[in-house]
């Protein structure tokens, strides 16, 4: 099951939503950051966008403050959907 990070109301209602999915279990372990139909891709290992030309400049500052507050809880949901994929494992490259 999907691990959605709960973010305040009025990020919600502008679209805001950063998501762990179940179905990318093959993948670098991240979470998908959504704004309305945008999307960015952020590393669980070090931190960096998977995508090329995403940037922290693109994220509201709220949205990057609840993700950095919450890194730890990111890490461990991966872990518990993803265990054949950890974020200690193996680098991905």
């Amino acid at each position: 099951m999907p691990f959605v990070l709960q973010l305040p109301q009025a990020l919600k209602r502008a679209g805001w939503k950063v998501k762990i999915h179940d179905s990318e279990r093959l993948e670098p372990p991240h979470i998908t950051i959504y704004c309305k139909m945008r999307k960015w891709r952020l590393s669980l290992r070090d931190g960096r966008f998977l995508d090329n030309g995403d940037d922290w400049s693109q994220i509201n500052d709220d949205v990057r403050a609840a993700i950095e507050e919450n890194w730890q809880v990111l890490i461990g949901e991966w872990d518990e959907i993803h265990p054949d994929n950890p974020v200690s494992g193996e680098d991905d490259e």
